[in-house]
């Protein structure tokens, strides 16, 4: 029976996968080396608290966005989300491009860095200098930024490049970042004011694509339950007709994940969180809040395979007018799985089962067979 349950369930992740278009063909130029540039700027910010909210180097972060993006265009749009949590000021920085069109896709990650490296078995009590987690998503939204703005006349889309504060302070099983604080406190807030970011009577919102812990080595997306999965998918596909398959694979980890897409999911956004798996394993990322999260362990190419796929994500769904690609817009079907853990859980439950029955059918008929 466990057999014929996992033959069932493996041909529903293929079909989930099994979008069926090809990617337009253009030139990609997002650079993984530059990308990493911007890793090292954020890291080289404040050595000693880096992005932690309220400290200097937080405000420093933030300033450094504004300045790469006005080298961009002095005149680029931008808005500074300012918050408290617990007296303590925040800040989220939102870009703009391409304002004349009325769809919007939002390209997204948090640049906070996590006070306090509670899985670090020498220095839990020190902050975490946050390459991966914060900084690389950071720095390939910059880059984005700077090819697609270089193409803006040719896309048929608004885009936003919105950075986030605040994410990554709460409780994980060794304690909290910052006593009081829950996760995704930036993007909550947010949400929470997003009319005051744009004219619902007008404009509409197509896509938000979050980027977390996109630069390490070993670059490995799990399927994230959270996140709209016709718009996660189309992603993975993407990525695959890249070539990046070890990336994008045909069997990911299916977890789920409290991100800063899901108060965007809850307004009613299609969302996708681009995230490796972080928990119960030292093999695939085993620096997550350490001391070792730092630039020594992030991958130029990591960093090129995030950017390419999402480039040509955006040229596939708006390079010209007139583009005939055929993908999953407008992204509204979703099928949710279950956790990689749990369904083991659920295949080695089954399989007791089935084997509880198979023992009593057979105690059962050799009964019948001496009576």
């Amino acid at each position: 029976m466990s057999i014929v349950v996992i033959s069932i369930i493996f041909p529903i992740f293929l079909l989930l996968n099994d979008n069926k278009f090809t990617n337009i063909d253009i030139e990609l130029h997002f650079d993984g080396d530059t990308a990493y540039s911007y890793v090292a700027d954020q890291m080289n910010i404040n050595s000693t608290h880096y992005r932690i909210p309220g400290t200097q180097g937080r405000e420093d972060c933030a300033q450094y966005f504004i300045s790469k993006f006005q080298q961009i265009d002095p005149l680029i749009n931008y808005t500074l989300h300012n918050f408290t949590i617990l007296s303590v000021e925040c800040q989220n920085v939102l870009f703009k491009i391409n304002e004349n069109f009325s769809n919007i896709v939002i390209l997204s990650a948090h640049y906070d860095s996590r006070a306090k490296a509670t899985k670090d078995l020498t220095n839990p009590d020190w902050p975490v200098p946050g390459a991966n987690d914060g900084a690389s998503g950071s720095a390939v939204l910059v880059e984005l930024a700077e090819v697609l703005y270089e193409r803006r006349q040719n896309l048929s889309v608004q885009i936003w490049f919105l950075f986030f504060d605040a994410e990554d302070q709460g409780n994980d099983p060794d304690g909290p970042g910052i006593s009081g604080w829950s996760w995704c406190e930036g993007s909550s807030k947010f949400v929470q004011d997003i009319e005051n970011f744009y004219n619902s009577s007008k404009e509409t919102f197509d896509a938000m694509i979050l980027l977390d812990m996109v630069g390490g080595y070993n670059l490995r997306f799990i399927s994230e339950q959270h996140s709209t999965s016709s718009l996660l998918n189309e992603l993975f596909e993407t990525g695959r007709q890249l070539g990046f398959t070890s990336a994008f694979p045909s069997d990911p980890t299916v977890g789920t994940i409290f991100d800063d897409h899901v108060a965007f999911v809850n307004y009613g956004i299609p969302s996708a969180d681009l995230i490796i798996k972080f928990w119960n394993t030292p093999v695939e990322w085993p620096y997550h809040h350490t001391t070792n999260d730092d630039l020594s362990h992030i991958s130029n190419n990591s960093l090129e395979i995030t950017g390419k796929t999402v480039e040509q994500f955006i040229y596939n769904n708006y390079y010209e007018i007139n583009n005939q690609f055929q993908g999953s817009f407008p992204w509204s079907g979703d099928l949710n799985l279950l956790d990689s853990d749990l369904f083991l859980f659920v295949i080695i439950l089954i399989s007791i089962v089935s084997i509880a029955v198979v023992v009593l059918f057979l105690r059962s008929r050799s009964n019948r067979d001496k009576n």
